[in-house]
């Protein structure tokens, strides 16, 4: 039995009670006063929802305490572990539930949230091997969330597997496209372009990032990796118009005034945030290094 969840993205995480189906059906053990735990359940939540996470926190550990072995709330717990950033608690968590869980059963949210957990402690091998668990059974009910593609994706780039993460982000990048999530597609695509510089392919990579910057009018991220790759071709010109483009008339990297910002010029001066947490590959960001210090190519 697969259970199919929704998650939301980069950044990436996923709504807790989506993913884990808190309004259905719990099998509970009989207690004195099932007003007292129908309050821990609705105050867990309503906190998820508000942002409260350590409320949802509390909330959950008290109906643990109360039923220590039903899986299910060590999963929603396992998922405010994750936004909480307490990966290693969050392993933990979801550990315990699948074990408890009946052997044919499989928790679509769960394996990606698990992942990402693995992801945020560098743990690749095992965030990719979760990643792949969860598109497998998504091939089986015929929706592969183009979210977990993406993030697989990443963290093949963290290995330096760059074939198979362009695979995953090229696929990624047709479903969100053809669900019409433009800033999905966009994001997605802008990883495909940067792996392709980094299996060799640059007249390709910069087609496709050209083609992005057209679509993405508020993103620095394509204008920045194009400054990077025409000036490693000598063509300074070409270079500064873009990087100025991105810095003068951009710099918030938002789209619309009061929007949300996507990137920021500032931020790419930081190649530690580039490699670790934006996720350029080496190639790139050696380029970009080399764009910033006015270094010759």
């Amino acid at each position: 039995m697969v259970r199919t969840t929704s998650r939301r993205a980069l950044g990436l995480s996923s709504a807790l009670w989506v993913v884990v189906g808190f309004d259905g059906p719990v099998a509970r053990a009989s207690m004195g006063s099932m007003s007292s735990f129908d309050a821990l359940e609705r105050r867990a939540k309503s906190a998820y929802y508000a942002r409260d996470l350590s409320g949802a926190l509390d909330a959950l550990t008290a109906i643990i305490e109360l039923e220590p072995e039903e899986p299910v709330w060590r999963e929603r717990r396992g998922q405010v572990y994750v936004d909480l950033k307490r990966f290693e608690d969050a392993i933990v968590d979801y550990d315990f539930a699948e074990k408890k869980y009946e052997k044919e059963y499989r928790s679509l949210g769960m394996l990606s949230n698990r992942a990402l957990a693995y992801e945020g402690l560098a743990r690749w091998r095992e965030a990719i091997e979760n990643y792949s668990e969860a598109i497998k059974y998504s091939e089986m009910i015929g929706a592969v969330p183009p979210y977990v593609l993406n993030s697989r994706g990443n963290c093949y780039n963290s290995v330096g597997e760059y074939q198979k993460a362009l695979v995953d982000y090229e696929r990624a990048a047709e479903i969100f496209q053809q669900s019409r999530n433009l800033s999905g597609a966009i994001y997605a695509a802008s990883n495909a372009a940067l792996m392709k510089v980094e299996l060799g392919r640059v007249d390709e990579a910069i087609e496709d990032m050209e083609k992005v910057k057209r679509r993405a009018a508020g993103s620095v991220d394509m204008r920045a990796a194009l400054a990077a790759l025409y000036w490693s071709r000598g063509d300074e010109q070409r270079a500064e118009d873009n990087w100025n483009w991105s810095c003068e008339k951009i710099n918030s990297g938002q789209l619309a005034e009061g929007g949300p910002v996507l990137d920021g010029c500032e931020l790419y001066r930081d190649y530690d945030w580039l490699a670790r947490i934006r996720r350029w590959p080496p190639s790139m960001v050696e380029r970009f290094r080399k764009f910033i210090s006015l270094t010759p190519p």
